[in-house]
């Protein structure tokens, strides 16, 4: 097996643990949607919908298109993350220090490039 096809499975895992999450821990996903967006259980919930739907389509014949979505999504999903950078809104029971949000932001881009990688050379 490549090491591409070996990412694209680990990343479809992370991503599917991370969609199960939302339903396993629902009042910390709660705690972190930015306040201007309504219904926040209903959001968090088809986000964990998402994030366990559209890594699977990266093993299929329209790999491509969804790596660009998966890449427009993580991009979207940070937008919550910033908010609670931004606000100093605690992350689930805990505040982050600036070194911790940087990390995340890190990690984001990572994953972007990961996801890119996938399109590129899945």
């Amino acid at each position: 097996m490549d090491l591409i096809k070996l990412t694209t499975y680990i990343y479809i895992i992370f991503f599917i643990y991370a969609g199960i999450n939302h339903f396993r821990h629902p009042n910390f996903y709660d705690s972190i949607v930015p306040t201007y967006i309504p219904f926040p259980r209903v959001s968090h919930l088809l986000v964990g919908i998402l994030e366990i739907i559209i890594p699977l389509f990266l093993v299929t014949k329209y790999r491509s298109v969804a790596a660009l979505v998966m890449i427009a999504f993580i991009i979207i999903l940070y937008l919550g993350n910033l908010h609670v950078w931004l606000n100093g809104l605690p992350y689930g029971k805990n505040y982050f220090t600036n070194s911790q949000h940087t990390l995340r932001l890190f990690l984001q881009v990572v994953l972007i490039y990961i996801t890119y990688m996938i399109y590129k050379y899945g």
